[in-house]
């Protein structure tokens, strides 16, 4: 096995089943998929990856001095091509998402379908602020409490703790240094995004909101409106995380839409 490819797992119900890659967000892990595994694997091929300085690849988190979107795809894609896996659906979730389009971008021709529960399409005017500073405040506060930060104010309510808890445990795998590199990319976020906003696919998306998604909500409407091969679903009384606050009814929307693609 090549030794430069990041940690994953798969859960192969046949040859012939087709394959969905989840992606996580930026603190999180392949666990915290873990809620998706029985009902998503009784009916698809799955694969899960832990992102660079994430869950089982934190301790060679030191081996890339810096990230991007485009690198953070191309590492996905190798690991499919590892795998031979022509063609694949990818899910992404919050910041996952991100590494979703850019991997569309990459090689669009490869792709089923997408979908983004959480979806991050577009910086609100408070999320902008937040961006642009990002690493000085981190410098100021310290990176985890940023992160913490972070979490609660995308997270607020009380029944969003257990996601926000969920993210902010298995953050506690990341080192410092990679703090700081997850950190440098929201500086130019807002022009990627921009650029993957207007970039028009053929390839059928799903986004999948929480009501409750004060965030990212209304540019994930936005997004599906602008794009015609783009479908919305909200779930409610739900925040920013579907995948973990909803899992049952989250993993039914996704293999609902799958289906209606076969």
């Amino acid at each position: 096995m090549n030794l430069n490819l990041l940690h994953f797992e798969t859960h192969q119900r046949s040859l012939t089943d087709e394959w969905v890659l989840l992606v996580h967000g930026a603190g999180g892990s392949s666990r915290t998929w873990k809620q998706q595994i029985e009902q998503l694997g009784a009916h698809y091929n799955l694969l899960i990856i832990d992102l660079p300085g994430h869950g089982k690849n934190a301790i060679d988190s030191d081996q890339f001095p810096n990230y991007s979107f485009e690198f953070m795809a191309d590492k996905m894609w190798e690991i499919v091509d590892h795998l031979k896996i022509h063609k694949i659906h990818i899910v992404g979730v919050s910041l996952g998402t991100i590494i979703c389009l850019q991997m569309r971008e990459l090689q669009e021709d490869r792709i089923l379908s997408v979908i983004m529960p959480g979806a991050i399409v577009k910086l609100n005017r408070k999320l902008k602020v937040l961006a642009n500073l990002s690493l000085s405040l981190a410098k100021i506060i310290g990176y985890r409490n940023f992160y913490k930060l972070s979490a609660r104010i995308m997270l607020p309510r009380n029944n969003h703790k257990k996601s926000r808890d969920v993210f902010i445990n298995e953050s506690k795998a990341l080192s410092i240094n990679e703090f700081k590199k997850w950190t440098a990319l929201y500086y130019n976020l807002n022009k990627t995004l921009l650029e993957f906003f207007n970039a028009k696919s053929s390839i059928p998306h799903l986004l999948i909101m929480g009501s409750q998604d004060h965030l990212f909500l209304e540019p994930a409407k936005d997004y599906a409106i602008y794009h015609s091969n783009a479908t919305i679903k909200v779930i409610q009384d739900c925040g920013h995380v579907v995948s973990i606050e909803k899992a049952k009814k989250f993993n039914s929307i996704c293999l609902n839409f799958l289906k209606s693609l076969s």
